[in-house]
């Protein structure tokens, strides 16, 4: 026999699963997720260090859950901005950890519209980074 969860079925789990407080950061290491992504950890992530950054706090039930196929929770916009003029620092993508304890839950690399890597480098006081955190679930089987 074959689960079937319905639409309402994956909004309700995704705000379970969003309830909880998790930390965005932003990595400057070119991690691929077709490089086993099952053994990734956060420890395979570095994090940037340009000035003015700082990770940001990603309240639980904070998120906008929408059901369909697949059902969608998105957080608000979260912006990293340099603060000064520096070395350039390539940032390619970024990932999430839960606060409490701190282990890697996923990532996304930056990508252009034809899914192609595509870093974004910070180098300028205001240059800023803008991230919309969002997670999906999907009723497809494996």
């Amino acid at each position: 026999m074959t689960l079937v969860v319905v639409d309402q079925g994956e909004k309700s789990m995704l705000e379970s699963i969003l309830a909880v407080n998790y930390t965005l950061h932003l990595f400057t290491n070119d991690v691929s997720a077709e490089e086993a992504p099952d053994a990734l950890t956060e420890a395979d992530f570095t994090e940037a260090t340009f000035t003015g950054y700082a990770s940001k706090a990603l309240t639980g039930g904070e998120w906008t859950v929408t059901a369909g196929d697949p059902a969608v929770g998105e957080y608000a916009v979260q912006a990293f901005v340099a603060s000064e003029d520096q070395s350039p620092q390539t940032v390619y993508g970024y990932f999430v950890t839960k606060t409490a304890g701190g282990e890697l839950l996923w990532f996304e690399s930056f990508v252009d519209d034809e899914g192609d890597p595509d870093p974004i480098t910070i180098q300028y006081n205001g240059e800023a980074i803008r991230v919309t955190p969002r997670l999906t679930l999907a009723d497809a089987q494996d």
